[in-house]
Protein backbone atom coordinates (compact mmCIF):
# COMPACT_ATOMS: atom_id res chain seq x y z
CA UNK A 1 0.00 0.00 0.00
CA UNK A 2 2.80 2.31 0.89
CA UNK A 3 4.16 2.69 -2.91
CA UNK A 4 0.69 3.09 -4.24
CA UNK A 5 0.80 6.12 -1.72
CA UNK A 6 3.89 7.13 -2.73
CA UNK A 7 2.89 7.15 -6.48
CA UNK A 8 0.20 8.74 -5.98
CA UNK A 9 1.29 12.08 -3.80
CA UNK A 10 3.77 11.83 -7.03
CA UNK A 11 0.99 11.95 -9.15
CA UNK A 12 -0.88 15.04 -7.35
CA UNK A 13 2.48 16.87 -7.45
CA UNK A 14 2.20 16.59 -11.29
CA UNK A 15 -1.18 17.33 -11.68
CA UNK A 16 -0.42 20.49 -9.38
CA UNK A 17 2.51 21.61 -11.24
CA UNK A 18 0.24 20.85 -14.78
CA UNK A 19 -2.57 23.24 -13.23
CA UNK A 20 -0.18 25.99 -12.73
CA UNK A 21 1.84 25.16 -16.08
CA UNK A 22 -1.30 25.67 -17.56
CA UNK A 23 -2.25 28.98 -15.73
CA UNK A 24 0.57 30.99 -16.82
CA UNK A 25 0.55 29.48 -20.43
CA UNK A 26 -3.10 30.78 -20.05
CA UNK A 27 -2.30 34.13 -19.14
CA UNK A 28 0.34 33.95 -21.94
CA UNK A 29 -2.08 33.23 -24.58
CA UNK A 30 -4.32 35.99 -23.08
CA UNK A 31 -1.14 38.47 -23.19
CA UNK A 32 -1.90 40.69 -26.98
CA UNK A 33 0.62 42.91 -26.06
CA UNK A 34 3.17 43.40 -29.44
CA UNK A 35 6.48 44.53 -28.75
CA UNK A 36 7.59 47.87 -30.72
CA UNK A 37 9.64 47.44 -33.98
CA UNK A 38 12.82 48.60 -33.94
CA UNK A 39 12.14 51.45 -36.25
CA UNK A 40 15.30 52.95 -38.21
CA UNK A 41 15.57 56.78 -37.60
CA UNK A 42 14.09 59.53 -40.14
CA UNK A 43 15.80 59.58 -43.58
CA UNK A 44 18.90 61.68 -43.48
CA UNK A 45 16.91 64.96 -45.67
CA UNK A 46 13.75 64.61 -44.96
CA UNK A 47 11.64 66.75 -43.65
CA UNK A 48 9.41 64.16 -41.13
CA UNK A 49 10.49 60.55 -39.95
CA UNK A 50 7.84 57.85 -39.25
CA UNK A 51 6.04 57.71 -35.93
CA UNK A 52 6.69 54.34 -33.72
CA UNK A 53 3.87 52.02 -33.95
CA UNK A 54 1.82 52.46 -30.60
CA UNK A 55 1.89 49.31 -28.22
CA UNK A 56 -1.98 47.34 -28.43
CA UNK A 57 -2.35 45.68 -25.21
CA UNK A 58 -5.61 43.64 -24.00
CA UNK A 59 -4.95 44.50 -20.44
CA UNK A 60 -7.60 46.95 -19.08
CA UNK A 61 -5.70 49.52 -18.96
CA UNK A 62 -6.48 52.53 -16.01
CA UNK A 63 -8.99 55.59 -16.97
CA UNK A 64 -5.64 58.09 -17.12
CA UNK A 65 -3.73 56.18 -19.38
CA UNK A 66 -7.31 55.50 -21.71
CA UNK A 67 -8.13 58.99 -21.68
CA UNK A 68 -4.34 60.24 -23.10
CA UNK A 69 -4.35 56.86 -25.30
CA UNK A 70 -8.14 57.93 -27.02
CA UNK A 71 -6.89 61.66 -27.28
CA UNK A 72 -4.06 60.17 -29.35
CA UNK A 73 -5.57 57.88 -31.53
CA UNK A 74 -7.90 61.27 -32.59
CA UNK A 75 -4.51 62.97 -32.84
CA UNK A 76 -3.27 60.61 -35.04
CA UNK A 77 -6.36 59.87 -37.17
CA UNK A 78 -7.06 63.50 -37.64
CA UNK A 79 -3.37 63.58 -39.44
CA UNK A 80 -4.10 63.91 -42.63
CA UNK A 81 -0.76 64.20 -44.06
CA UNK A 82 -0.03 62.27 -47.72
CA UNK A 83 2.19 59.32 -47.52
CA UNK A 84 5.59 60.57 -49.22
CA UNK A 85 5.60 60.35 -52.91
CA UNK A 86 7.16 58.08 -54.87
CA UNK A 87 8.73 58.94 -58.04
CA UNK A 88 9.34 56.11 -60.83
CA UNK A 89 12.19 56.34 -62.28
CA UNK A 90 13.42 54.70 -65.23
CA UNK A 91 14.97 51.31 -65.76
CA UNK A 92 17.82 52.06 -67.56
CA UNK A 93 19.09 54.95 -64.82
CA UNK A 94 19.85 53.84 -61.46
CA UNK A 95 17.64 54.62 -58.28
CA UNK A 96 17.49 57.77 -56.50
CA UNK A 97 17.66 58.00 -52.96
CA UNK A 98 14.87 59.17 -50.55
CA UNK A 99 16.18 62.61 -50.31
CA UNK A 100 16.73 63.51 -53.96
CA UNK A 101 13.69 62.16 -54.86
CA UNK A 102 12.06 64.72 -51.94
CA UNK A 103 14.37 67.18 -53.73
CA UNK A 104 13.58 66.76 -57.15
CA UNK A 105 9.81 66.66 -56.91
CA UNK A 106 7.66 69.42 -58.72
CA UNK A 107 5.98 72.17 -56.32
CA UNK A 108 2.34 72.55 -58.02
CA UNK A 109 1.80 76.21 -58.69
CA UNK A 110 -2.00 77.29 -58.63
CA UNK A 111 -3.88 77.97 -61.96
CA UNK A 112 -3.60 81.65 -62.95
CA UNK A 113 -6.97 83.33 -62.26
CA UNK A 114 -8.72 84.29 -65.22
CA UNK A 115 -9.05 88.24 -65.63
CA UNK A 116 -12.55 88.86 -66.29
CA UNK A 117 -11.67 92.81 -66.72
CA UNK A 118 -9.78 91.97 -70.53
CA UNK A 119 -11.59 94.40 -72.89
CA UNK A 120 -10.88 92.88 -76.16
CA UNK A 121 -8.83 95.35 -79.11
CA UNK A 122 -10.69 97.77 -81.30
CA UNK A 123 -11.49 96.61 -84.83
CA UNK A 124 -8.09 98.08 -87.31
CA UNK A 125 -8.56 101.68 -87.37
CA UNK A 126 -7.27 101.12 -91.35
CA UNK A 127 -10.21 99.34 -91.99
CA UNK A 128 -12.94 101.72 -90.55
CA UNK A 129 -11.11 104.76 -91.68
CA UNK A 130 -11.54 103.44 -95.62
CA UNK A 131 -15.28 102.32 -94.62
CA UNK A 132 -15.82 105.69 -93.27
CA UNK A 133 -14.38 107.43 -96.70
CA UNK A 134 -16.14 105.26 -98.71
CA UNK A 135 -19.45 106.20 -97.17
CA UNK A 136 -18.64 110.22 -97.77
CA UNK A 137 -18.02 109.98 -101.32
CA UNK A 138 -21.21 108.59 -101.85
CA UNK A 139 -23.00 111.24 -99.10
CA UNK A 140 -23.74 114.01 -101.95
CA UNK A 141 -25.61 111.08 -104.47
CA UNK A 142 -27.96 110.27 -101.45
CA UNK A 143 -28.77 113.73 -100.71
CA UNK A 144 -31.53 114.27 -100.56
CA UNK A 145 -33.74 111.22 -100.05
CA UNK A 146 -36.21 110.69 -103.23
CA UNK A 147 -35.19 113.57 -104.37
CA UNK A 148 -31.40 112.38 -105.02
CA UNK A 149 -29.30 112.28 -107.66
CA UNK A 150 -29.86 107.96 -107.12
CA UNK A 151 -33.03 108.32 -106.96
CA UNK A 152 -34.13 110.44 -110.17
CA UNK A 153 -31.05 108.15 -111.88
CA UNK A 154 -32.38 104.46 -110.76
CA UNK A 155 -35.80 105.23 -110.84
CA UNK A 156 -35.30 106.51 -114.35
CA UNK A 157 -33.50 103.31 -115.65
CA UNK A 158 -36.92 101.59 -113.80
CA UNK A 159 -39.25 103.85 -115.51
CA UNK A 160 -40.96 105.06 -112.11
CA UNK A 161 -39.53 108.51 -112.88
CA UNK A 162 -38.34 111.14 -115.52
CA UNK A 163 -35.53 112.11 -116.07
CA UNK A 164 -35.60 115.14 -114.41
CA UNK A 165 -37.47 113.34 -111.42
CA UNK A 166 -41.03 113.28 -111.74
CA UNK A 167 -42.78 110.46 -110.71
CA UNK A 168 -44.38 107.90 -113.40
CA UNK A 169 -47.74 105.42 -112.78
CA UNK A 170 -45.56 102.78 -112.23
CA UNK A 171 -44.10 104.85 -108.89
CA UNK A 172 -47.31 103.70 -107.18
CA UNK A 173 -47.19 100.24 -107.65
CA UNK A 174 -46.63 98.15 -111.01
CA UNK A 175 -45.92 94.06 -111.93
CA UNK A 176 -42.68 93.19 -111.92
CA UNK A 177 -42.05 91.57 -115.54
CA UNK A 178 -40.05 88.77 -114.40
CA UNK A 179 -40.94 87.03 -111.55
CA UNK A 180 -44.15 88.60 -111.21
CA UNK A 181 -43.75 90.47 -107.89
CA UNK A 182 -45.73 94.20 -106.62
CA UNK A 183 -42.92 97.03 -106.72
CA UNK A 184 -43.66 100.33 -105.37
CA UNK A 185 -41.59 103.61 -105.17
CA UNK A 186 -38.87 104.70 -106.99
CA UNK A 187 -36.67 101.67 -106.85
CA UNK A 188 -39.87 99.34 -107.86
CA UNK A 189 -39.11 97.74 -104.16
CA UNK A 190 -40.75 94.25 -103.78
CA UNK A 191 -40.18 93.41 -100.42
CA UNK A 192 -42.90 94.67 -98.45
CA UNK A 193 -43.63 97.99 -97.55
CA UNK A 194 -46.84 100.22 -96.40
CA UNK A 195 -46.69 102.84 -99.33
CA UNK A 196 -44.21 103.83 -102.20
CA UNK A 197 -42.40 106.34 -100.04
CA UNK A 198 -42.02 103.89 -96.94
CA UNK A 199 -40.39 101.91 -99.88
CA UNK A 200 -38.14 104.41 -101.22
CA UNK A 201 -36.59 104.65 -97.29
CA UNK A 202 -36.05 101.26 -97.05
CA UNK A 203 -34.03 100.94 -100.18
CA UNK A 204 -32.06 103.82 -100.26
CA UNK A 205 -30.80 102.93 -96.81
CA UNK A 206 -29.71 99.41 -98.73
CA UNK A 207 -28.69 101.03 -101.90
CA UNK A 208 -26.29 103.33 -99.03
CA UNK A 209 -24.53 99.91 -98.21
CA UNK A 210 -24.36 98.56 -101.42
CA UNK A 211 -22.43 101.94 -103.26
CA UNK A 212 -19.94 101.76 -99.79
CA UNK A 213 -19.47 97.75 -101.03
CA UNK A 214 -18.72 99.07 -104.59
CA UNK A 215 -16.18 101.55 -103.34
CA UNK A 216 -14.67 99.32 -101.57
CA UNK A 217 -13.90 96.70 -104.39
CA UNK A 218 -12.90 99.56 -106.09
CA UNK A 219 -10.07 100.70 -104.07
CA UNK A 220 -8.89 97.08 -103.59
CA UNK A 221 -8.14 97.31 -107.67
CA UNK A 222 -7.01 100.77 -107.39
CA UNK A 223 -9.73 102.15 -109.57
CA UNK A 224 -11.62 105.73 -108.88
CA UNK A 225 -14.93 105.77 -110.36
CA UNK A 226 -16.58 108.40 -112.16
CA UNK A 227 -19.90 109.48 -111.48
CA UNK A 228 -21.45 107.81 -114.47
CA UNK A 229 -19.58 104.69 -113.48
CA UNK A 230 -20.36 104.70 -109.92
CA UNK A 231 -24.48 105.47 -110.53
CA UNK A 232 -24.24 102.48 -112.99
CA UNK A 233 -23.11 100.06 -110.63
CA UNK A 234 -25.23 101.35 -107.60
CA UNK A 235 -28.44 100.71 -110.74
CA UNK A 236 -26.85 96.94 -111.33
CA UNK A 237 -27.26 96.82 -107.45
CA UNK A 238 -31.05 97.94 -107.87
CA UNK A 239 -31.68 95.51 -110.43
CA UNK A 240 -29.50 92.73 -109.52
CA UNK A 241 -27.13 92.42 -106.15
CA UNK A 242 -25.44 89.22 -107.43
CA UNK A 243 -24.45 90.56 -110.80
CA UNK A 244 -23.21 94.06 -108.93
CA UNK A 245 -21.45 92.70 -105.49
CA UNK A 246 -20.73 89.14 -106.27
CA UNK A 247 -17.03 89.01 -108.41
CA UNK A 248 -19.41 91.26 -110.90
CA UNK A 249 -19.23 94.79 -111.96
CA UNK A 250 -15.59 96.05 -110.68
CA UNK A 251 -14.30 93.16 -112.00
CA UNK A 252 -15.38 93.92 -115.48
CA UNK A 253 -14.87 97.43 -115.23
CA UNK A 254 -11.30 96.63 -114.44
CA UNK A 255 -10.86 94.34 -117.22
CA UNK A 256 -12.52 96.68 -119.37
CA UNK A 257 -10.41 99.69 -118.67
CA UNK A 258 -7.57 97.13 -119.56
CA UNK A 259 -8.66 96.80 -122.91
CA UNK A 260 -8.70 100.59 -122.98
CA UNK A 261 -12.43 101.07 -123.50
CA UNK A 262 -13.93 104.43 -123.65
CA UNK A 263 -16.33 104.99 -120.50
CA UNK A 264 -19.53 104.45 -122.14
CA UNK A 265 -18.46 100.89 -123.88
CA UNK A 266 -16.51 99.68 -120.46
CA UNK A 267 -19.48 100.71 -118.36
CA UNK A 268 -22.19 98.34 -120.88
CA UNK A 269 -19.60 95.72 -120.90
CA UNK A 270 -18.82 95.54 -117.60
CA UNK A 271 -22.95 95.48 -117.47
CA UNK A 272 -23.38 93.05 -119.53
CA UNK A 273 -20.59 90.51 -118.22
CA UNK A 274 -21.86 90.84 -114.84
CA UNK A 275 -24.86 88.47 -115.30
CA UNK A 276 -22.29 85.84 -116.35
CA UNK A 277 -22.15 82.83 -113.76
CA UNK A 278 -18.41 83.58 -112.34
CA UNK A 279 -18.85 79.52 -111.50
CA UNK A 280 -20.46 78.47 -114.62
CA UNK A 281 -19.46 80.86 -116.65
CA UNK A 282 -22.89 80.87 -118.69
CA UNK A 283 -25.47 83.61 -118.75
CA UNK A 284 -27.64 83.91 -115.31
CA UNK A 285 -30.26 86.25 -116.25
CA UNK A 286 -33.26 84.49 -116.98
CA UNK A 287 -35.97 87.74 -117.01
CA UNK A 288 -34.19 88.88 -119.40
CA UNK A 289 -33.87 85.87 -121.79
CA UNK A 290 -30.42 84.32 -120.96
CA UNK A 291 -28.98 85.52 -124.49
CA UNK A 292 -26.41 88.33 -124.86
CA UNK A 293 -28.52 90.22 -127.60
CA UNK A 294 -31.33 91.24 -124.60
CA UNK A 295 -28.78 91.33 -121.50
CA UNK A 296 -27.02 93.78 -123.48
CA UNK A 297 -30.10 95.82 -124.96
CA UNK A 298 -31.31 96.13 -121.49
CA UNK A 299 -28.16 97.23 -119.58
CA UNK A 300 -27.81 100.03 -122.45
CA UNK A 301 -30.83 101.41 -122.39
CA UNK A 302 -30.62 101.55 -118.43
CA UNK A 303 -27.31 103.36 -119.48
CA UNK A 304 -28.67 105.64 -120.91
CA UNK A 305 -31.78 106.50 -118.82
CA UNK A 306 -28.78 107.42 -115.98
CA UNK A 307 -26.96 109.42 -118.48
CA UNK A 308 -30.18 111.81 -119.32
CA UNK A 309 -30.83 111.94 -115.58
CA UNK A 310 -27.22 113.08 -114.78
CA UNK A 311 -27.93 115.49 -117.64
CA UNK A 312 -30.88 117.07 -115.99
CA UNK A 313 -29.45 116.90 -113.07
CA UNK A 314 -26.43 119.14 -113.66
CA UNK A 315 -28.76 121.35 -115.56
CA UNK A 316 -31.03 121.93 -112.57
CA UNK A 317 -27.54 123.01 -110.42
CA UNK A 318 -26.58 125.17 -113.20
CA UNK A 319 -29.83 126.97 -113.12
CA UNK A 320 -29.47 130.80 -112.16
CA UNK A 321 -30.98 131.42 -108.45
CA UNK A 322 -33.19 134.41 -108.01
CA UNK A 323 -32.18 137.20 -106.53
CA UNK A 324 -32.44 137.56 -102.75
CA UNK A 325 -33.46 140.55 -100.64
CA UNK A 326 -30.27 140.91 -98.72
CA UNK A 327 -27.26 141.97 -101.26
CA UNK A 328 -24.36 139.59 -100.63
CA UNK A 329 -20.64 140.56 -100.87
CA UNK A 330 -18.48 140.17 -103.71
CA UNK A 331 -16.32 138.21 -102.58
CA UNK A 332 -19.15 135.85 -101.31
CA UNK A 333 -20.49 136.18 -104.82
CA UNK A 334 -17.21 134.93 -106.96
CA UNK A 335 -16.96 132.14 -104.05
CA UNK A 336 -20.43 130.40 -104.69
CA UNK A 337 -20.55 131.29 -108.80
CA UNK A 338 -16.93 129.28 -108.73
CA UNK A 339 -18.44 126.55 -106.19
CA UNK A 340 -21.61 126.67 -108.95
CA UNK A 341 -19.96 126.07 -112.14
CA UNK A 342 -21.42 122.71 -113.89
CA UNK A 343 -19.86 119.67 -114.97
CA UNK A 344 -19.15 118.75 -118.97
CA UNK A 345 -22.61 117.46 -120.38
CA UNK A 346 -23.16 114.09 -120.62
CA UNK A 347 -23.14 113.49 -124.47
CA UNK A 348 -26.85 112.04 -125.49
CA UNK A 349 -26.49 111.71 -129.36
CA UNK A 350 -26.70 108.06 -129.64
CA UNK A 351 -29.54 107.98 -127.26
CA UNK A 352 -31.29 104.47 -129.35
CA UNK A 353 -30.52 101.29 -127.02
CA UNK A 354 -31.28 99.23 -130.09
CA UNK A 355 -28.23 101.07 -131.91
CA UNK A 356 -26.05 100.96 -129.06
CA UNK A 357 -26.78 97.47 -128.35
CA UNK A 358 -25.71 96.73 -131.96
CA UNK A 359 -22.42 98.71 -132.17
CA UNK A 360 -21.78 97.55 -129.01
CA UNK A 361 -22.14 93.55 -130.29
CA UNK A 362 -20.11 94.66 -133.48
CA UNK A 363 -17.28 94.88 -131.63
CA UNK A 364 -14.58 92.66 -131.07
CA UNK A 365 -13.65 92.42 -127.65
Amino acid sequence: MKPFKHTTGIGVLTTVLGVISSAEAQASLLDFSVDAAPIAGPIAGSKSAIREAPRVSATPPDAAPLKKTAEKTSAELLDFLPPPKVVDQPTSQPALLASEVSDRLPVPMPPPLADHTAVLPPPPEVSQAAETMAAAATDPLFAGGTHSLVAKAVGSAEGTRTPAGQRTAAYYGHVDPGNGAWNLGSFSYQHGADSPEAADEKQLARLRQQAVELNQQATQKALTLSLTEELNGIDLANQAPLAALDRGYIVWLDQARALNLPESEAILWARTRSFLDPDTATWNAPGLGNNVHDITQDQARRQQAIAQAIAMHQQFLSAPVPPTAAATAPEQNAAEDAAAEPDPPIDLSASDPEILTDNFLQQNY
